[in-house]
């Protein structure tokens, strides 16, 4: 099954290793620079609230992270 990210960005839910909140901190960019290796594609159009890592790739998503939580719970189930 595959998660909608917003735009027309999704990821295959069994790709996804981490849901992280884009508005509550600044890990995310050591998270970035330590994954170099992979493509980072932007879908938030200026509102990012939520970064996808995946086996390749980082997405940034205007989808609050809880909202993607719950939506990769329903696949898993």
């Amino acid at each position: 099954m595959y998660l909608h990210l917003g735009g027309k960005a999704v990821a295959e839910g069994k790709k996804i290793i981490a849901i992280l909140n884009l508005e509550k901190g600044s890990c995310c960019k050591n998270l970035i620079k330590n994954n170099q290796d992979k493509q980072v594609e932007d879908v938030s159009e200026g509102k990012p609230k939520a970064l996808v890592l995946t086996d390749d790739r980082i997405f940034i998503s205007p989808i609050s992270s809880l909202t993607l939580g719950k939506r990769a719970k329903q696949i898993v189930l």
